[in-house]
Parts: C-alpha cells; sequence; structure tokens
C-alpha cells in the first residue's frame, strides 16, 4: 500500500489499485467533464454548511479490507486525517463511458459495498438522461432506483436533500 501511494504521488498519470494491479486511468470526454463538473457543484453547495467534505477525481476512495484504491469521479466523505484518500465516503458517483461501465457497474460497485459508511452509489449516463441511484437500505442491503426523465428528482433522504436531474445535465 505504502509502495501505491509513493508511486502515485510522483506519477504523471493515475492509477487506481485493483487487487495489486495498477489500473492506468483514461482521460475524460467533454461529456463527462460536463456532467461530474455540475454534479461537484451541486453537491459542494447542498453540503457547503455540513460536516462532510466533496472530492473531485483527484482524491481516492481507499477499500481497506481489500487494499483497493479507487478515484471515484466525485466523492462526499466523512472528515478524516488521511492525505490523499478517505476511507469514509457517504456517497460516490461514477460517470460512466465505453471504457468504464461495466467496470464502474459491477466490479467498483461490489467493492464500493464494503464500505461501512457508504450510503449512495449514484451512476451518470452522459449520452442520455439516465442516473441510476444505488441506496443503502436499513438491513444493510441494496435498493435501485433509475431517473431517466429530465423532471425527476432525486431524492437522498440520508442527508435530507434533493437533485433534479436537469441540473446534473445542464449544458
Amino acid at each position: 500500500m505504502e509502495a501505491y501511494l509513493a508511486f502515485e504521488e510522483k506519477s504523471e498519470v493515475k492509477h487506481e489499485y485493483y487487487f495489486e494491479n495498477l489500473v492506468e486511468m483514461a482521460g475524460a470526454s467533454f461529456l463527462h467533464n460536463l456532467i461530474n463538473g455540475n454534479l461537484f457543484f451541486i453537491f459542494k453547495m447542498l453540503f457547503k454548511d455540513k460536516n462532510e467534505r466533496v472530492f473531485m477525481e483527484g482524491f481516492k476512495a481507499f477499500i481497506k479490507s481489500e487494499s483497493i484504491f479507487f478515484y471515484p469521479d466525485l466523492m462526499v466523505s466523512l472528515p478524516e486525517q488521511h492525505e490523499y484518500y478517505s476511507t469514509q465516503p457517504v456517497l460516490i458517483a461514477e460517470v460512466l463511458s465505453e471504457s468504464t461501465r461495466k467496470f464502474d457497474m459491477v466490479d467498483k460497485f461490489i467493492q464500493y459495498q464494503k464500505l461501512d459508511t457508504l450510503q449512495y452509489y449514484l451512476l451518470a449516463e452522459p449520452e442520455k438522461h439516465l442516473v441510476i441511484v444505488h441506496k443503502k437500505t436499513a438491513d444493510n442491503g441494496w435498493q435501485t432506483d433509475t431517473y431517466t426523465s429530465i423532471t425527476d428528482i432525486i431524492d437522498l433522504p440520508t442527508f435530507q436533500i434533493s437533485i433534479a436531474l436537469k441540473d446534473i445535465y445542464q449544458a
């Protein structure tokens, strides 16, 4: 773990650390950046007077039980003292792409579920109005809701906030 962190700090290219393998991060498209920027702005405003911190792309999520590091597109985390990563995300968002869709939807979700603090995993399609939200249930299971209409409102009751789909996809 320490070797990965030291390597990553000096690397010009970001890498996720997945079961002792370095996975190079690809560049992002215009729509990916637009949606991720919108998500960051939305969550930054919604959490401005709360204890949680909002991070975009360059800050890692660490799944301790598996020694896995991912770079979520967006992460809302409880405050902690790690300089380069969080072990306590409460919300993670990924903007999907052709090259990462399956990995984000399946492999990352399996690993993210191991984070005790995680309450929401949000996936946004850049090419169409489609947001999938996995919400942790009271029995530690997961409920999945899909939003496809530009007029849809995404409720995140754990934080007592709502997000309009139109704001995520605003040009």
